[in-house]
């Protein structure tokens, strides 16, 4: 059996400022589990995360077509984006 690892994506853009983008991993799938029940994990993550720069915030969560996970204010503006995806592990 696989490894798979959650990482979730933030990505800032601001006007006058570079956009600043940072990558981490906010969980390891326990278990020996196959691709489609890791997938389910990551669904149940997906809709409890929040971004730090969204707290407090309302918050809506889509499913991408390569499925990942987008996590959006609901009001639509803003210059957050945050997308968690599943990865497998490949090296201990």
């Amino acid at each position: 059996m696989s490894k798979w690892l959650i990482v979730v994506e933030e990505t800032v853009a601001a006007d006058a400022a570079p956009t600043h983008r940072q990558v981490k991993v906010i969980q390891q799938v326990r278990g020996n589990k196959t691709r489609e029940e890791a997938l389910v994990e990551l669904r149940n993550v997906a809709r409890r995360y929040t971004p730090d720069l969204l707290k407090g915030t309302p918050k809506l969560v889509g499913l991408d077509s390569d499925g990942s996970f987008w996590v959006l204010p609901k009001s639509g503006k803003g210059n957050v984006s945050c997308n968690l995806r599943l990865i497998e592990q490949i090296h201990p």
